[in-house]
């Protein structure tokens, strides 16, 4: 519903300009000055590829005063610049790991490379007053992070509040309807043919948006494993691999894991949700982190979702194995990188083989057999001189 008024308003604010400016010009009144209120909101949308997750992400916002419009030329309306825009508060928009989407791009959802996340932004004016009736115009842009993978909305909005004289008490002012551009469009005054009338209406502008800001995500994984070879390997033992992932956004990021106990169960970075099985390690405000798996043969760990142009470490501790990076089969990306713009798969061979000393066990067998037979023999002749003895 609060969307919509942006929407409806260029039909129906257009009689209520007339007959409010009307009333203005006719005399003068001292007006009771009313505040902003806080029922308007625009969506923020977020676009990823249709075979990513919407990321842990924040986006805000800046609001100051527009541009005043002088009115009378060309019969055009004065539009005025906006008052106490510190005093406006804008909501964050904030999206979450695994956030339900919606196919395509919020312009075309037919299109089955992509889909998006939506989030709505209320904006809060209680704390503005308006003295005098008119159209006020205020400028919103978004802050630009500058976080590896996202394409900020460098464009403008143009926020335009409309105070007019209550319908109640045409001495008391409230505010009747806001409506959000992507240009600073200026209002004409033309004829209705119906009414034989004239009003005021915002120009004709192809290129107007209403109702968003719209940013882009590109996530790139990282993939490890490990294989454990040689005739005096353990196949089953455990080794420490530490990840450092750097220059990442703040926030949670899924990980796909193959292998017991390859998470430390103490781990403050990485958890598990009780419901859903799924783990997730988590990024703090320094866009950097630190991690230890367990790995035998055959494990993985996949992290999903990271951004394009972070950096990655990988290492491990072979302890008495040989060790070999980037050579298992389909894995054989660099084990450190910095700024991937791909996904990554690396990993680590370890190695024990050696020469099982057979040749010890030929030489002494000789020796081992006539033992054996001299023993059998003594305990023989003892055997049989008992016999005798009886």
């Amino acid at each position: 519903m609060k969307r919509n008024i942006s929407k409806v308003l260029a039909i129906v604010v257009t009689l209520a300009l007339v007959m409010s400016f009307a009333a203005v010009s006719a005399s003068a009144v001292t007006y009771t000055a009313a505040n902003g209120t806080d029922e308007f909101e625009f969506n923020k949308y977020l676009v990823v590829d249709s075979d990513s997750q919407i990321p842990d992400a924040e986006f805000t916002f800046n609001v100051v005063a527009g541009t005043a419009v002088p009115g009378g030329a060309d019969n055009a309306l004065e539009i005025k610049a906006g008052p106490d825009a510190d005093q406006i508060v804008i909501d964050s928009a904030v999206f979450t790991l695994g956030q339900s989407t919606t196919a395509g791009t919020p312009d075309d959802e037919t299109d089955t490379t992509a889909q998006y996340a939506t989030a709505a932004v209320g904006i809060d004016l209680t704390g503005v007053t308006f003295t005098a009736p008119g159209v006020y115009r205020y400028v919103i842009t978004e802050v630009d992070g500058q976080q590896n993978g996202f394409t900020y909305d460098n464009s403008v909005r143009y926020l335009d509040v409309f105070v007019f004289p209550s319908e109640a008490d045409p001495t008391a002012l409230e505010v009747t309807g806001y409506s959000l551009r992507d240009a600073a469009t200026n209002f004409e005054r033309v004829l209705d043919q119906e009414t034989g009338e004239y009003k005021y209406q915002y120009e004709t502008n192809p290129n107007v948006k209403t109702d968003n800001f719209t940013n882009e995500y590109e996530d790139v994984d990282l993939e490890f494993t490990k294989a454990i070879t040689g005739n005096q390997a353990d196949k089953t033992k455990k080794f420490a691999f530490t990840l450092e992932l750097t220059d990442v956004n703040p926030g949670s990021y899924a990980l796909e894991i193959t292998g017991d106990n390859v998470v430390d169960t103490e781990s403050t970075n990485v958890s598990v949700d009780a419901d859903t099985g799924v783990y997730t390690i988590t990024v703090g405000d320094s866009g950097t982190v630190t991690e230890t798996f367990y790995l035998t043969d055959g494990d993985v760990v996949k992290v999903l979702g990271l951004p394009v142009g972070y950096s990655y470490t990988l290492t491990e501790d072979a302890e008495e194995y040989d060790s070999t990076a980037s050579t298992v089969t389909g894995y054989t990306d660099d084990t450190a990188d910095t700024d991937v713009q791909s996904d990554v798969k690396t990993s680590f061979t370890n190695d024990r083989t050696g020469i099982i000393p057979t040749g010890v066990i030929i030489m002494i067998a000789p020796f081992a057999i006539g033992l054996l037979v001299f023993g059998a023999i003594i305990l023989y002749v003892m055997s049989k001189r008992r016999r005798v003895a009886y």
